[in-house]
């Protein structure tokens, strides 16, 4: 294995662990607030104060980071780190300053905009929310920071700490619900703004160790800078595209029966978190190095590390797929099931997320695919593909709701996946020549098989092996994770057995990587 090969399978374990890590404590973060709030007009009001700032204007800032990567690796190989950092320092400015702009208009502004907006509110809670959104515009200021930074450190191969920044920004949220009889939902509002300062403060000295120098450069002529800002539009039309899809769902599921919406919801949220952390995870580590390739014109390593970033996720996700499918319901189940939520919440959540599962590796390739767009600059194509996309979805989705209900619209979203890939894979020949994928049907077969035998392993596991208790939910943790043992081990020895590099590389540098951990622990 070459050394990029083992610092790509190293950092991407990593980036894996640091994801759960982060995810379970912002579902920390979730039961403590609505333990403190429930489901009160204050908690609506501050999901509400958020919707503009967080949504809108964060989706622009994110495309900032997407856009910052290959355009700071081209400065890197063609002029030098000194000139890359510069880019990087007056990117951050520029940016703090046009955030800092609009948060001063937008907080001015608030009144106006809830009254716009949350029309259904009452007026305590128009009033509420928009005192606010008057606080929480504020925080895009530091979340453009971070998005830089982020973008910064991981095209100088430190992946885990853009992870870790939202280990402190939950913790100060959580440490906020406490403080309720002091401050109330304020003392939230506020903890938000304190939390994304928090994560430029994380990050801030990893950045400078690794060569980031904060100098003020308001020089809107640099050519890269331009470029920057010429990339950042077609990323954020083509985020948004998929935004509208999201609207589009929820439009036609408002007339199927009661609880569609809801259940395609809790649905999509386990999805985003099923394959999320893997695919994720592997399109962070792998962005950076493609950018770096193509600005070498090393043709050949980038062919050949996008083929290796899919069949990663071939032997990922096409397992994940077949365990969500035949523990659908038990896994709805163990996270939802409770309180209000009953046997026919859990039957309607279970059958979108079958149907939504179909799609993992679609969502997974695709975002690789997209990501390799941008890192040869070219962010057109992505958008192109993005929007004709959606056009399909939408008619899927009329067409399918008809005969699956709820059920249908995510079909539709998971059809419209591998609709996608196939465009932007056409896209990418013509753009940089034919990629082999040869072995990445070999990975897909091999993974099928063993996805198969997994399968038939836990059916036979969930026949044989039922554990009781006392208590209903331990009873439902231990049964899903006997069962889920059962499965990762029948997937894992097929999968070894039939000798895939992939699969051998991962293992070997996932216990090289342990060792260190261990190693470290022990210290």
């Amino acid at each position: 294995m070459s050394d990029s090969a083992k610092r790509i399978t190293k950092a991407t374990f990593f980036v894996i662990v640091a994801t759960i890590l982060s995810k379970l404590f912002g579902f920390l973060r979730e039961v403590v607030l609505g333990a403190f709030y429930g489901t009160s007009y204050k908690l609506d009001s501050l999901i509400a104060a958020q919707l503009l700032p967080g949504v809108f204007f964060a989706s622009i800032l994110a495309s900032f980071s997407t856009t910052f990567i290959p355009i700071y690796n081209e400065i890197l190989v063609k002029e030098s780190k000194e000139k890359a950092s510069r880019f990087a320092s007056k990117s951050l400015f520029l940016i703090v300053i046009a955030a800092l702009i609009v948060a001063v208009v937008g907080s001015f502004l608030s009144p106006f905009i809830v009254k716009t907006i949350f029309k259904g509110f009452d007026e305590s809670a128009k009033n509420l929310t928009w005192q606010l959104m008057r606080i929480t515009f504020f925080y895009i200021i530091f979340l453009g920071a971070n998005y830089i930074l982020q973008g910064f450190l991981q095209s100088n191969e430190n992946f885990v700490v853009p992870v870790l920044v939202g280990l402190p920004f939950n913790v100060i949220i959580i440490f906020s619900a406490f403080l309720k009889k002091e401050f109330d939902i304020y003392g939230v509002a506020v903890a938000f703004v304190l939390g994304y300062f928090s994560m430029v403060l994380f990050q801030m000295p990893f950045a400078i160790k690794k060569g980031f120098k904060f100098k003020l450069d308001i020089n809107l002529r640099d050519p890269y800078i331009i470029k920057l800002f010429k990339l950042v539009l077609p990323v954020f039309i083509g985020s948004s595209v998929m935004s509208l899809n999201s609207f589009v769902d929820r439009y036609l599921a408002s007339f199927l029966p009661e609880g569609s919406i809801s259940a395609l919801n809790f649905a999509d949220k386990l999805n985003g978190v099923v394959y999320g952390i893997f695919s994720s995870s592997i399109s962070a580590v792998i962005y950076p190095y493609l950018s770096r390739f193509f600005s070498s014109e090393k043709k050949d390593e980038f062919k050949k590390y996008l083929v290796l970033s899919i069949n990663s996720l071939i032997l990922i996700m096409v397992p994940i797929t077949a365990a969500v499918l035949v523990l659908s319901r038990e896994i709805v189940q163990f996270v939802y099931e409770r309180g209000a939520f009953d046997s026919r919440s859990t039957y309607l959540t279970s059958g979108a997320l079958m149907f939504f599962s179909l799609g993992y590796l679609g969502y997974a390739v695709r975002e690789i695919l997209s990501r390799t767009f941008y890192s040869i600059q070219d962010t057109i194509t992505p958008m192109k593909n993005g929007i004709l996309a959606v056009a399909i979805n939408i008619v899927l989705n009329i067409v399918l709701v008809k005969y699956l209900k709820h059920k249908g619209l995510a079909l539709g979203t998971s059809i419209v996946a591998y609709v996608s890939v196939f465009l932007l894979m056409r896209s990418l020949f013509k753009k940089i020549g034919k990629i082999e994928l040869k072995s990445s049907m070999i990975v897909f077969v091999k993974a099928l098989f063993a996805s198969f035998v997994m399968v038939v392993s836990i059916v036979l596991a969930k026949n044989l092996i039922q554990i009781k208790t006392s208590v209903t939910f331990i009873t439902k943790v231990t049964n899903l994770l006997i069962w889920g043992f059962v499965g990762v081990i029948s997937y894992s020895t097929v999968i070894y057995l039939l000798k895939i590099k992939e699969a051998q590389w991962i293992l070997e540098n996932s216990i090289k990587v342990l060792k260190k951990v261990r190693g470290l622990a022990a210290k």
